[in-house]
């Protein structure tokens, strides 16, 4: 078992569905989540990542119903029953036809079993996710108030999932928090400094992208064109690619 960490309080999830899973699930005001069954005794489990989250999916099975397992059931009997006769044929006099006729019957009774078995697996699986964040949230935030659906990270950090660092929002309060993020802010001044570099060059005329055709054919540098033209190196690559201006032939 991985040992606490300083601080650190568990409680167990509680799931709104049945389960035969042997299996219990602790999420810690950490973000830490741990396991317990047969093969691990608390043992940290990770999940993985969805859009820069944690996010934990695992695989519950509901319980059987009484028709289906009576259907398995009676099909087992008939495949052991048969079982037992085929061995018996192989010890005595019995003609080849025969073996190979029960062996085929025993073979098709064996897949039809396996078949119905991935059927109900298939129909009793219950596919659970959740985001880390949200659960730890749920367990060891003060319950939210009307409209508060969000659960946003106070320092920005979509990793740290320790409850000290989350809160509920209303999707108002977190438009209004995410205006400083340092990742917002950055994005802004990127897309900025791109309007302000794209501003910087000169629309091209038909005239000009022949003659700059022209010179790309004869092997001009790059260097000398975008100081000639006075337009980005990406928008001459994008000409020379024949994303732009791809109708308009290199002038003579």
């Amino acid at each position: 078992m991985i040992k606490d960490l300083p601080g650190e309080q568990w409680k167990a999830i509680k799931f709104d569905f049945e389960f035969t899973n042997d299996s219990r699930i602790d999420i810690s005001n950490f973000g830490r989540l741990r396991t317990f069954n047969k093969i691990s005794d608390g043992n940290i489990i990770n999940g993985s990542m969805i859009n820069g989250y944690r996010i934990i999916r695992l695989k519950f099975y509901k319980p059987r119903d009484r028709e289906t397992q009576n259907r398995l059931d009676y099909l087992q009997k008939q495949v052991f029953s048969l079982s037992r006769k085929l061995k018996s044929l192989k010890s005595g006099n019995t003609s080849k036809k025969t073996l190979d006729a029960t062996s085929e019957l025993l073979q098709g009774l064996k897949k039809k079993l396996s078949k119905k078995f991935q059927d109900d697996l298939k129909e009793r699986t219950i596919n659970y996710h959740s985001l880390i964040h949200r659960l730890v949230a749920d367990y060891f935030l003060k319950k939210p108030a009307p409209g508060q659906t969000i659960v946003a990270h106070l320092d920005y950090d979509k990793l740290n999932n320790r409850a000290g660092n989350l809160k509920w929002m209303t999707a108002e309060e977190n438009y209004e928090h995410q205006k400083s993020s340092p990742f917002v802010i950055k994005e802004k001044q990127e897309r900025r400094h791109k309007r302000k570099e794209n501003s910087k060059a000169t629309k091209l005329t038909v005239t000009k992208v022949m003659l700059l055709k022209k010179l790309l054919n004869q092997g001009k540098p790059m260097k000398q064109l975008v100081k000639q033209f006075k337009v980005t190196d990406t928008q001459i690559l994008r000409i020379k690619r024949g994303e732009n201006w791809p109708d308009i032939q290199a002038a003579n």
